[in-house]
C-alpha cells in the first residue's frame, strides 16, 4: 500500500467528504483506494485527506493528475496540496504530509473504501460486510450486533480505520434497527438565536 496525503483547505468534514468524492470522480483511483479524512488542529483548525492506493503503480498517474491541477479547485479557490513520499505538490504540502502521516500511523474516517457506493438504504450487517470492506461493527456501549441486525444506512456510512480495519460506529433506533453514529448533516441545535 502507498499513501498521498492531500490537503484541500476542508475547515470541516462535510467539505473534505464533498472533496474526496470530487476526487474519486475526477481521479484514476484504482480498485481497493480508501479515502479518509483527518482532523488537523495545527496551524488551524482543519481537515486534511489521504488516499491510500494499492501501490506506487497506482499513486504515480494519480499524483501527477494533482500536481497538474487535474482535480479542480478546493473550496478556498487554490489548488489541492498533495505529497506522496518525498514529492510534494502546492501551497499547503506541511498538511498534505499530516494526512499522509495519520493515515500511515492507521487513523481516519474512511469515506471512499470499496463498497462504499453501495451502502443504501437498509441492509442487514451480514450485506454490508460481505459487500463492503468494513469488517466489523459496534454499537454504543461496545455492544456487537449479529450479522442480521438490519442498518439504515440513511446514505451516509463513514466508518473509522481501527488496526488496519474498518469499523463501523452504530446507534440502536427504531424497531430494533441500527444507523450510522455519525450523523448524515450535523448542525448546531441551538443556532444563532436572537
Amino acid at each position: 500500500m502507498t499513501v498521498i496525503g492531500l490537503d484541500g483547505g476542508a475547515r470541516t468534514a462535510r467539505e473534505a467528504d464533498h472533496l474526496l468524492h470530487r476526487l474519486a470522480e475526477r481521479l484514476p483511483l484504482p480498485d481497493g483506494t480508501h479515502g479518509c479524512t483527518h482532523p488537523l488542529r495545527d496551524p488551524e483548525p482543519r481537515v486534511v485527506l489521504s488516499l491510500t492506493l494499492p501501490d506506487d503503480a497506482a499513486a504515480r498517474p494519480v499524483f501527477d493528475r494533482l500536481r497538474d491541477g487535474a482535480a479542480g479547485e478546493d473550496a478556498a479557490g487554490g489548488g489541492v496540496a498533495a505529497v506522496w513520499g518525498e514529492r510534494r505538490a502546492g501551497a499547503r504540502a506541511a498538511g498534505a504530509a499530516a494526512g499522509a502521516a495519520a493515515a500511515a500511523a492507521g487513523t481516519g474516517r474512511a469515506v471512499l473504501f470499496p463498497g462504499w457506493r453501495l451502502l443504501t438504504g437498509s441492509l442487514s450487517l451480514g450485506e454490508v460486510f460481505a459487500r463492503t470492506a468494513i469488517t466489523r461493527a459496534e454499537a454504543l456501549g461496545g455492544t456487537v450486533p449479529p450479522a442480521s441486525a438490519v442498518l439504515d444506512t440513511r446514505g451516509h456510512v463513514r466508518p473509522e480505520v481501527r488496526d488496519g480495519t474498518l469499523l463501523l460506529r452504530l446507534m440502536p433506533a427504531r424497531g430494533g434497527q441500527y444507523v450510522p453514529f455519525e450523523i448524515p448533516d450535523p448542525h448546531p441545535c441551538c443556532g444563532a438565536r436572537a
